[in-house]
């Protein structure tokens, strides 16, 4: 193979060039994401200067005047559609160029062949394989576009993109144009086959930690490299035992709240190094001290005793999960923002927070979104002189009717009592054993390790096989009593004698060297008062463990009140009744969008489907997807996500939520995953065809109550800046840039007046938030202070009350 670095517009100019994708390669399938990545590289080459750009390499096997793709199809065809979306939105004057012909040029030279008049596959420069051909033919010749097209979607992106206008005609294209990629070019003696399948091997991936680790060093010279990797680098890798992939991925969910897939935490990385815009030592520092919490975490080390005897044993559950609020508690913990009292209390609720729902069966799919938040919404609403515990514990117990409850006493009591324990996994039944012989003992047996090592068993003190001595030992009900009770917890314990014992008489059991009477275990304390085995001897024990374990995992208890409840945040779950509810916002996918309706979220949630999963979305539509239609006309009670392709959206809320649980379930998305934020008030009915505000102002009202929350609250700067850029993206339809006109006098202190807001009309209101948005911009702070205060609380409620009917 030879090789050469050429802007990739090279591949697709000439005369008669034609890139040819052989049909053994699978389809096209770039999604959104990889074209968003994409757009946002070109609009950096333009706003930082940058010469040029590498977009990886591509490999062909030159036949005639055909350059058969070997690999980076992907790029390729990504490419010529960009081109073909910045070509369409130049003649259609969407965008500007100084060329008045340059939407026509791009296509003559680098999409369509010579003499072409576009209405046939043999004139296309680049020759997509398969459904990917016609689809982009299509799109090329104005044809009818083929909407469940991955190639369609992404073109449909490329011209949303254009449209805002982030750069003119002419810096769009000259970005292009500054598009690299190494070109590898087969030679005579090249086999392709064997190049493709070197090509696309399952060799060793590069792990997401490792990709990081380039990320952060590869830019520097030798001697900063090698500097931060020892000072940092090595040592977080070492703190986390070399689980770097792990590390980073609760990292991020204890740094952002958003939870990455673990095949996305590079890219998810790479996006919040941009956010911080802080040099890449402050980061890293960062990264250290919280590998020296995960450290202490993992190793039980954090140098409260009370609190390292209870972590011991909860590692034993490899509760991971906990890890993005437990890490920042060390840090509370290490600068006196909590007492090592309340810090133990805290392992406690979570530990009992987690067992108990393990007990009762509880699905785990809502804990990675409870605990990305826990900490920062504890610190939020925590007032002064409270423990964070208090504070935990009444966010734990707000959560009551969702899918992250946590369990009360009778359920509790119930569910323990009558579990199946022998068939918990293994780590399961070594901390049970080891929470219910030592609890909150200083004298310590290590139950956990001998049952690891094997010196010593989970025993069923009724065998799980009855002999005939256990049959007579237990009377005419032996089978129904060893049914219901062999497995229950008050018939397992903790032996060292040999297995092979396990079906002797009770009595022998008792007397055997290692058995019963001689045991160390105080579990065995019972059983060695007793001279009989039935079933009252186990409901006994039963009965007497069951109190150790509500006394070990206490149920939650707290008298906090916040002095602004939060709102409440529901998971769209399988059967929570949204009925009477009015929405605040919603979050998916890690991002979260404020709406008016649930109307207004349903659309949004299924337009973001469609761009993760656009094939399936199509084909669950093709099926008769409940709550789908395909229709070149209007569809009543639908609206229109893309050409053709409709949703149910006017009907009442629980339809709503069947809609998209069924689609969830198609796409095998948890249904979890959706959190829908609510407004503390109940809809005196429930939302039907006209739950849309009918307010001119509606789309600024609607944050409302998201403003409330903040007032009086001790908010991070990033839960603020995460609402200030969705807000003023909003603000900027109804703003005034001519806002002194309405306000005799602008200043803060009159902008934020209550007496003064209670008398503003709608052009006032509209100027003073004009206003604040132009002091945030000299004096920046401006806006947090507003929230904080309750100004923008206070101005759009007035808005809201005054508001007239949208035209």
């Amino acid at each position: 193979m030879k090789g050469t670095v050429r802007d990739i517009v090279q591949l697709f100019g000439g005369v008669d060039n034609e890139l040819h994708i052989p049909v053994y390669q699978r389809n096209y399938d770039w999604g959104e994401a990889q074209c968003a990545r994409l757009f946002d590289d070109l609009i950096e080459v333009i706003r930082f200067d940058r010469k040029k750009h590498f977009f990886g390499a591509v490999v062909g096997n030159a036949e005639l005047l055909t350059w058969v793709v070997i690999d980076g199809q992907q790029r390729l065809t990504t490419t010529s559609i960009l081109m073909l979306a910045i070509a369409d939105s130049l003649e259609e004057g969407v965008v500007k160029s100084s060329d008045p012909e340059l939407g026509k040029i791009i296509k003559r030279n680098y999409l369509v062949r010579p003499g072409s008049t576009m209405s046939g596959e043999n004139k296309l420069k680049l020759k997509p394989v398969k459904d990917d051909l016609d689809a982009y033919r299509r799109l090329l010749s104005g044809e009818q576009p083929i909407e469940k097209s991955t190639v369609t979607a992404n073109y449909r992106y490329f011209r949303e993109r254009i449209a805002k206008q982030e750069l003119d005609g002419d810096e769009l294209w000259n970005a292009v144009n500054r598009l690299e990629v190494m070109a590898l070019d087969l030679e005579s003696h090249d086999d392709p086959q064997r190049i493709f399948e070197s090509l696309n091997s399952t060799g060793k991936e590069l792990k997401e930690s490792d990709k990081i680790r380039n990320l952060v060093l590869m830019g520097l010279d030798t001697k900063t490299q090698n500097d931060l990797y020892e000072r940092y680098w090595n040592r977080i890798e070492k703190n986390v035992e070399f689980d770097t992939d792990t590390f980073v991925r609760l990292y991020l969910v204890s740094r952002t709240r958003k939870t990455p897939r673990f095949d996305a935490v590079y890219e998810a990385f790479r996006k919040y190094l941009q956010d911080q815009n802080a040099p890449i030592e402050s980061v890293l520092q960062d990264m250290h001290q919280y590998s020296g919490y995960y450290f202490e975490l993992n190793t039980a080390a954090t140098g409260v005793a009370a609190a390292d005897r209870r972590l011991c044993r909860f590692n034993l559950m490899q509760r991971d999960v906990a890890m993005p609020t437990m890490m920042p508690l060390v840090a509370d913990l290490k600068s006196g923002a909590i007492t090592p009292e309340d810090f133990t209390r805290i392992v406690t609720i979570i530990d009992s927070y987690l067992f108990r729902r393990t007990v009762v069966g509880d699905a785990s799919n809502a804990l990675n979104k409870i605990f990305a938040t826990l900490y920062n919404e504890a610190t939020r609403i925590r007032t002064e002189g409270t423990d964070l515990a208090e504070v935990i514990s009444y966010l734990l117990l707000k959560r009551a009717e969702t899918s992250g409850r946590f369990p009360e006493d009778d359920e509790f009591r119930l569910e323990f009592a009558t579990r199946n324990f022998y068939k918990f996994r293994s780590q399961y039944r070594q901390y049970i054993f080891e929470c219910l012989e030592n609890r909150n003992s200083k004298d310590h047996l290590d139950v956990a390790n001998a049952l690891q090592d094997g010196s010593a068993s989970i025993e069923h003190i009724m065998p799980r096989t009855l002999t005939k001595e256990w049959r007579n030992e237990l009377g005419e009900d032996a089978e129904e009593t060893h049914e219901k009770w062999v497995h229950r917890i008050g018939n397992l314990t903790i032996t060292g004698y040999n297995s092979e014992y396990s079906n002797y008489s009770f009595a022998k059991k008792k007397s055997l060297p290692e058995g019963f009477d001689s045991s160390p275990y105080r579990l065995n304390n019972y059983v060695r008062q007793v001279d009989s085995w039935g079933p009252e001897e186990i409901a006994e024990r039963t009965n007497r463990l069951t109190e150790q374990a509500l006394e070990y995992w206490p149920m939650l208890q707290t008298e906090f009140v916040p002095v602004v409840e939060p709102l409440p945040t529901v998971p769209l779950g399988e059967h929570t009744d949204f009925k009477h509810q009015k929405i605040v916002s919603y979050e998916f996918d890690d991002s979260k969008h404020s709406v008016k309706s649930f109307k207004e979220m349903v659309r949004g949630v299924c337009l973001q489907l469609l761009s993760e999963h656009h094939e399936g979305v199509y084909a669950y539509a093709e099926e008769d997807g409940f709550g789908f239609a395909l229709s070149n006309e209007p569809v009543k009670d639908f609206g229109e996500l893309t050409p053709g392709l409709w949703v149910l959206l006017d009907c009442n809320t629980s339809k709503k939520m069947t809609v998209l649980r069924r689609l969830f379930r198609y796409l095998d998305i948890d249904t979890d995953s959706l959190v829908i934020t609510l407004r503390k008030e109940s809809s005196a009915r429930d939302e039907g065809n006209d739950d849309e505000p009918t307010g001119k102002h509606a789309e600024l009202t609607k944050f409302i109550p998201q403003f409330e929350e903040l007032e009086g609250s001790r908010a991070s700067d990033s839960d603020i800046a995460s609402l200030q850029s969705e807000y003023n993206e909003v603000l900027a339809e109804f703003a005034r840039s001519d806002w002194q006109q309405f306000l005799a006098d602008g200043s803060y202190p009159n902008v934020s007046d209550p007496a003064l807001i209670s008398q503003r009309s709608i052009e006032e209101l509209l100027a003073s938030l004009s206003a604040l948005r132009q002091a945030e911009a000299f004096v920046p702070g401006q806006f947090r202070t507003a929230c904080i205060d309750g100004t923008f609380a206070k101005i759009l409620q007035r808005l809201e009350d005054i508001d007239v009917p949208a035209e």
